[in-house]
């Protein structure tokens, strides 16, 4: 009878621990499931932000290209701008030498 007793406890603990075990896999699972989701829809965001951006640099290029273009030698005589009487090269180097050529 004894043995019986033991035997019953042991089948006890075994299905107690298989069934923690499952439903420890089953939350790990959900939990994966819902950080795919929730990654899922941050890219999703980060796209829709990216492309958004993207039109946003193009308009403001093309709004650049369009000012540029604008621009002539009167209208910069207009807004007070001069010819240079007395040119200033530098060199490409660190160094301090500066040429400065006569007109």
């Amino acid at each position: 009878m004894v043995e019986k007793v033991l035997q019953l406890n042991r089948e006890k603990t075994i299905f107690w621990t298989l069934l923690g075990v499952l439903i420890l896999s089953v939350g790990f699972y959900i939990y994966c499931i819902n950080v795919t989701v929730y990654n899922t829809v941050a890219r999703q965001n980060f796209e829709s932000e990216s492309s958004h951006i993207t039109l946003s640099i193009g308009s403001q290029e093309f709004e650049y290209i369009t000012k540029r273009n604008k621009v002539t030698l009167a209208l910069a005589y207009s807004l007070g701008f001069q010819d240079v009487s007395v040119k200033t090269y530098l060199s490409k180097k660190g160094g301090t030498e500066v040429a400065i050529l006569p007109r």
